[in-house]
């Protein structure tokens, strides 16, 4: 009897000390192991960097970053078509240089708690100082609170600013809080090694999935690895390196806002001349830089704007099959001829391309090619990125081939604006900068500022680049994530 006595009293202290450490909420910063009596098979995992935070604003890696629109909700959600829906605001309204919202009620964070102005004001001046959102707040200046609204003022007038309002709206906290952020998405953080369903998620649509566990992964290269072997259940090949990795898993591509273009020096004594930029922009293969250099996974740039963007829908584009004959009529227009010698070059050009992405490399190969046809003889230099940035502030090229990840109200001021990441070689005394201010004002037509972009040719877009999602074979994907959310449609995924 003692020995089945003491044989008990064990038994229950080694459970109680299992449950202890089940239980406990651990830092970020630590690496701990998988949780004790977890069956993985029966979660859904998702990569971490355990040394980064959950924190949308503080988040340096893209796998933490991915994990914000499962734990926060903005004031409104930007749908694949680039269109908005409300969602912590009940309504907005946009008139000049004012942006107002209206807070819905009905909206919680995951501790019940009430989502207030002050919460939104709290978010906004994160988000300002954030590396992660700054750039699409870039055009945001201020933000005022009175009862339940808030009122953005903007720099410049811009109809479509509603767009950027989906930064993340985290609870207001006092400067000595040290616990997890708090948001009011599908998921709340339970530890950091666990997200489980968050129950005032104001939706219908509750998970299938009601708990997600967090792997730490110690670097983006074995993701794809980690899906195949099962060990996380999805990962986003973005590509951004110009490689794709093929695995045994399964995968869908999705469109990316990233712009990839033809950048052209205007102050060049060739370059200056609307013509020529007209003709570059005319031989650019679009088609075949596609196809060959981004191995299909990229979509045709008819406009600087993505095209899956609503706003394009009822577009009129001219037909370009006589390219190469219009190109040379252009040029012959600017003075430059080949006259009776079909060998002879026209002029000779630059391009610089940064040489650590096989995908911009081809491209420029590409162009070479298509620009030789009416006897530009372009030179590539491949330079490693820092000295490709260099040469680019220094004026030191006539083409490039550079990239833009486009923010969601489809903003071209990276280009149009003398502080521009984008704006090199675009003269900033041009009338299509003054045409996208009155496009944006609502005084001309998207249709004019396109016919018009074709005409001032600033720089040659080329195509928008998809990227890959990849699940593991075990996992059921009913609806897939759209380009403005990976995680928009997770609810229905399920094992």
């Amino acid at each position: 009897m003692k020995k089945t006595m003491r044989f008990l009293c064990i038994f229950l202290c080694a459970v109680i000390v299992l449950t202890s450490f089940t239980s406990c909420t651990v830092s970020l910063g630590e690496i701990k192991p998988a949780s004790v009596g977890i069956d993985n098979s029966n979660y859904l995992k998702l990569p971490v960097r355990n040394t980064d935070s959950l924190n949308p604003y503080l988040a340096k890696t893209e796998y933490n970053l991915s994990l914000a629109p499962l734990l926060f909700e903005g004031l409104v959600k930007v749908k694949e078509d680039f269109t908005v829906e409300n969602v912590i605001a009940l309504k907005v309204k946009v008139v000049a240089d004012r942006v107002t919202a209206t807070i819905n009620p009905a909206y919680q964070f995951s501790d019940s708690s009430r989502i207030t102005a002050a919460d939104v004001e709290y978010s906004f001046n994160l988000a300002k100082e954030s590396d992660n959102y700054k750039k699409q707040l870039e055009n945001f200046e201020e933000i005022s609170a009175s009862g339940d609204s808030v009122t953005f003022k903007l720099k410049k007038p811009d109809k479509f600013a509603s767009r950027c309002l989906d930064f993340p709206i985290v609870k207001q906290q006092p400067e000595e809080y040290k616990g997890f952020i708090i948001g009011s998405g599908k998921y709340k953080i339970e530890n950091s090694q666990m997200l489980i369903m968050n129950e005032k998620w104001n939706s219908e649509m509750l998970p299938k999935v009601r708990r997600i566990r967090l792997i730490n992964m110690l670097d983006t290269a074995s993701g794809p690895e980690s899906v195949e072997t099962g060990n996380i259940s999805y990962y986003f090949q973005s590509m951004s390196n110009g490689n794709y990795l093929r695995k045994n898993v399964k995968t869908h591509s999705t469109l990316m806002p990233n712009l990839v273009f033809l950048g052209m020096n205007s102050t060049n004594e060739n370059l200056k001349k609307i013509e020529v930029r007209q003709a570059v922009s005319l031989l650019v293969p679009k088609e075949t830089i596609v196809e060959e250099s981004y191995l299909g996974y990229a979509e045709v740039a008819q406009t600087p704007f993505i095209p899956s963007w609503k706003e394009l829908k009822n577009l009129n584009f001219s037909e370009k099959t006589e390219a190469l004959n219009e190109a040379t009529e252009l040029l012959e227009s600017a003075g430059y001829t080949r006259g009776d010698d079909v060998t002879s070059d026209v002029m000779k050009l630059r391009l610089i391309v940064n040489d650590d992405n096989a995908f911009k490399i081809s491209a420029a190969q590409n162009i070479a090619t298509a620009l030789k046809s009416v006897g530009i003889v372009v030179a590539i230099e491949q330079l490693p990125f820092d000295y490709f940035v260099e040469r680019l502030q220094n004026g030191e090229y006539e083409l490039y081939i550079g990239e833009m990840k486009m923010t969601k109200n489809m903003s071209l001021y990276p280009f149009f604006s003398p502080e521009g990441g984008a704006s090199y070689g675009i003269d900033m005394n041009s009338k299509i900068i003054t045409t996208y201010d009155d496009f944006l004002t609502g005084k001309v037509s998207l249709q004019r500022f396109a016919d018009y972009f074709d005409v001032a040719a600033p720089f040659a877009p080329i195509c928008f680049r998809q990227g890959i999602e990849m699940y593991t074979n075990e996992l059921s994907v009913p609806e897939y994530g759209i380009v403005t959310d990976q995680f928009e449609n997770i609810y229905s995924w399920y094992y």
